[in-house]
């Protein structure tokens, strides 16, 4: 349920909800390599690039032939270099 509502908000560009929503769910799940991405893309679109960084990185430890968290880690990478 929280990962569902975590899409819902992160659909609707409410990233800050979605974090939070993501982040309970990790509460209940702590290995899912798919809740790290997706609060990965959140922390990106809330402009967070630390911490969307920090969970890519969490993603691809967890689920390394997955291509998805190397694009997350692309995405905070690029994010971090613009500031």
């Amino acid at each position: 349920k929280a990962k569902a509502r975590g899409n819902k908000a992160y659909s609707s560009g409410n990233y800050e909800d979605a974090i939070d929503h993501y982040t309970d769910a990790l509460q209940l799940d702590k290995m899912n390599p798919v809740l790290f991405s997706n609060r990965s893309a959140a922390y990106s679109g809330a402009g967070q690039m630390q911490s969307a960084l920090n969970d890519a990185q969490k993603c691809i430890n967890l689920k390394p032939m997955w291509s998805k968290g190397y694009v997350r880690k692309a995405v905070a990478l690029v994010g971090l270099n613009k500031k």
